[in-house]
C-alpha cells in the first residue's frame, strides 16, 4: 500500500514569502528587464522619454503585503506616447513590452 503525502499550508509563511527581500529582488529583477524593452522601443525624437523610465521596489502594503516593483516613466509626454491622442498615433512602448498586445 502507497504512503499517502500530506500537506498543510502555512499561510502566515506563504504571506512572509511573497514579501521577503528574495522576491522583492526577483520582481526588481523582471522589472529591470521590462525597462530595458521599453527603452530600446521608445521613440527617439527628442530623447526625453526614452531616458524616463525609472523601476520602484517596495512591498506593497495592506491586508495581504506582497513585492512589487514598477516600471515608472515621468515624462509628461508619457500617456500621449502610449496611448497617442486624435492628432498622434499610440506607440504602446509599455503595453507591448509588458505582452498586453
Amino acid at each position: 500500500m502507497a504512503v499517502r503525502a500530506r500537506f498543510r499550508g502555512n499561510y502566515k509563511g506563504v504571506g512572509r514569502l511573497l514579501a521577503s527581500k528574495q522576491m522583492q529582488d526577483e520582481m526588481e529583477s523582471r522589472a529591470k528587464r521590462l525597462q530595458s524593452a521599453c527603452e530600446a522601443d521608445a521613440p527617439r525624437d527628442t530623447g526625453a522619454y526614452s531616458q524616463s523610465f525609472r523601476v520602484e521596489t517596495g512591498v506593497r502594503q495592506g491586508r495581504t503585503p506582497r513585492a512589487e516593483s514598477k516600471v515608472i516613466n515621468d515624462d509628461p509626454a508619457a500617456p500621449y506616447v502610449e496611448w497617442g491622442t486624435s492628432r498622434t498615433p499610440r506607440h504602446r512602448v509599455m503595453g507591448r513590452a509588458a505582452g498586453a498586445e
